[in-house]
């Protein structure tokens, strides 16, 4: 008689990542989805960012679950290229296109605010790396469990001051506009979220910045959810579309129609439907959890090419006009008082994302807001207290970014995998550092 299967509730990233590298590692995979489509929200046209950062967790997903990703996007026509600067329009009416290469960087700063601000910008990223090497085992590399956040950490990551504070603090108007753009574009505000979020400045300085290009032609970076959906397939996961799961509890998941016994469950939805799967076990996370709110997603254009050519324009949010679009992803970050919105430019579409507060909206499968220092521990850790029942998603300590799910599914696997053969299978060289 086989072993129980491996549950994974929800197709999302984090679901997704889990799913492909449970089955690689030898294990029967279930993934359940309530919708038709995988990838969660962001199934959604436009809603992956077609330009990011960080591409190694999606290089050690694939390396992990089977061919190689580099491979992976070159049998399909696909390939990872750099993406130029993006250009940034701050309130004042000024513009700056930030490049991510060092020397670059302080060349154009330099030339933009002066030698003294460009040095405490440059010394700014500085410190955030130091940063990132903290927040690395929080929850990207290694589990995060309440005791690891300690005093030291604590305090070396600045938990009780405000993105707002950093801004502030750093008396250039640009640069306080570059920093709070950090908090926006995880659906949080700034002056409540911490300012080590702002290693994302960093990060773009020392990963770059990245777009997926196919038959050499810039593409929305969805694609990267239809191959990671064809790897599942590859790996042999039973994906059960369309069939939403009624209970999780431990050693089984119910459905409509069945009950199903398993080894383990992955919970990989919002953490207000985890507890609805699991009442009433969970009853520390919901005390936790009356205090957390979904962060605030983007409201999503995608405007086709060809519309743009019929006009003569392509139209953005707000009723700006723009040049018919490039041959290449071009990234604009509209700077406001209470938000940002972000227009990508793509060959066959323009796509926006539009943070501005009052238009963003509070939305579940996009992660926690920061509402305090204290939001992080609010948020569920990888093992449940239901018995056999783990998470991983959006809210996950890792944080919301793309591939931090990505990174929150290696690490559930990890612990999974585990507790079910003895073996572990953490990587020696981590993912990060390439």
């Amino acid at each position: 008689m086989s072993a129980p299967p491996v549950a994974v509730v929800g197709g999302s990233l984090a679901g997704m990542a889990a799913a492909a590298r449970l089955a690689k590692a030898g294990h029967r995979v279930l993934l359940f989805e309530a919708a038709d489509t995988l990838g969660g929200r962001w199934a959604r046209p436009g809603a992956l960012p077609p330009v990011f950062t960080l591409p190694a967790p999606w290089r050690d997903l694939f390396r992990k679950s089977g061919r190689p990703f580099d491979t992976e996007l070159a049998r399909t026509g696909h390939a990872l290229v750099p993406a130029p600067a993006a250009t940034h329009h701050f309130t004042d009416g000024s513009n700056l296109q930030l490049p991510t290469d060092r020397g670059e960087q302080w060349t154009v700063l330099s030339r933009a605010w002066g030698t003294a601000a460009a040095a405490r910008w440059r010394d700014l990223l500085d410190d955030l790396d130091g940063r990132w090497q903290v927040l690395r085992r929080l929850g990207l590399e290694d589990e995060f469990t309440d005791a690891a956040l300690t005093r030291e950490r604590r305090n070396t990551l600045g938990l009780g001051r405000s993105i707002a504070d950093l801004a502030s603090a750093f008396r250039q108007p640009q640069a306080a506009e570059l920093i709070r753009s950090t908090a926006w574009r995880i659906g949080s505000d700034p002056t409540t979220t911490p300012e080590f979020v702002a290693v994302r400045l960093a990060l773009e300085r020392t990963f770059g910045r990245w777009q997926l290009i196919r038959d050499g032609i810039p593409v929305p970076a969805g694609d990267l959810i239809d191959l990671l959906a064809a790897r599942l397939v590859l790996r042999g996961v039973e994906v059960r579309t369309g069939e939403p799961v009624r209970a999780v509890a431990p050693g089984s998941v119910r459905t409509a129609d069945d009950t199903v016994a398993v080894a383990a469950t992955v919970v990989a939805v919002n953490p207000w439907e985890f507890l609805r799967l699991t009442y009433p076990g969970e009853g520390r996370l919901r005390r936790r959890t009356r205090w957390t709110r979904p962060a605030l997603a983007p409201v999503i254009t995608v405007l086709p090419r060809i519309v743009a050519q019929e006009m003569g324009f392509a139209t953005a949010v707000g009723g700006e006009t723009h040049p018919v679009l490039p041959a290449q992803t071009e990234e604009q970050v509209h700077h406001a008082r209470d938000g940002v919105r972000i227009r990508y430019d793509l060959p066959a579409v323009t796509i926006s994302h539009d943070f501005g507060a009052g238009r963003a909206q509070p939305t579940p499968g996009f992660g926690t807001r920061w509402t305090s220092p204290r939001t992080w521990l609010r948020e569920p850790p990888l093992r449940a207290d239901t018995a056999k029942v783990y998470t991983a998603s959006a809210s996950s300590r890792g944080g919301n970014d793309p591939w931090a799910q990505l990174l929150s599914g290696a690490l559930v696997t990890y612990v999974v995998h585990e507790r079910l053969t003895g073996a572990d299978i953490r990587p020696t060289n981590k993912a990060l550092k390439n």
